[in-house]
């Protein structure tokens, strides 16, 4: 696996505790989750995507971590996902993933993701967080090399969906950390 920063800084930003239980959507076939998984001891990370050709490439990429049961891979699209499918893949009576995590999900940044957030939200632990990321340099470079959207639309979609959400950027990548809304 060739060095990518930005998952580094990703990983990082995330602040993974060895037991995470997280869930990628729209792994694809990139490194992302094997950068994750490597920073876990017991935890377990479940990859979304509905490619079903990336969905064949990450198997065969990161076969080693499915095989210790460390990354489990489904087929589906985000808005069809069955909440009770999604959290069988992790240990039976927790009460949902601790992060959830898209990097480069154009659907988040580009069009309102209602029915999406709202299925984050059902698979979300009461504690957890949602984080969003987007861009293709490095987040330690000065320069920015790839168009970014703007934030201020995904944090009001948020903002509706009962989640808290804050921007922080490194670099050429953008992130956006969101919190569900405690209900008073």
């Amino acid at each position: 696996m060739a060095a990518d920063t930005r998952f580094d800084w990703i990983a990082e930003t995330m602040h993974l505790q060895p037991n995470d239980r997280i869930l990628e959507i729209g792994p694809g076939s990139s490194d992302s989750i094997a950068y994750l998984a490597a920073r876990l001891d017991g935890g377990r990370i479940v990859g979304v995507e509905r490619s079903v050709t990336a969905i064949a490439r990450a198997a065969k990429r990161h076969a080693a971590l499915i095989d210790c049961g460390k990354v489990h891979l489904l087929h589906a699209g985000l808005e069809k996902l069955d909440r009770t499918r999604v959290l069988a893949e992790i240990e039976p009576g927790t009460r949902g993933f601790d992060k959830v995590v898209a990097v480069n999900v154009n659907l988040f940044w580009t069009k309102r993701p209602t029915t999406e957030l709202a299925l984050i939200r059902q698979v979300l632990a009461p504690d957890g967080t949602l984080y969003l990321f987007y861009g293709y340099g490095q987040p330690d470079g000065h320069t920015r090399t790839s168009p970014k959207p703007a934030p201020g639309h995904l944090i009001d979609y948020l903002a509706t969906a009962g989640f808290d959400g804050d921007t922080v950027c490194s670099g050429d990548i953008l992130g956006v950390v969101a919190r569900p809304r405690r209900k008073s």
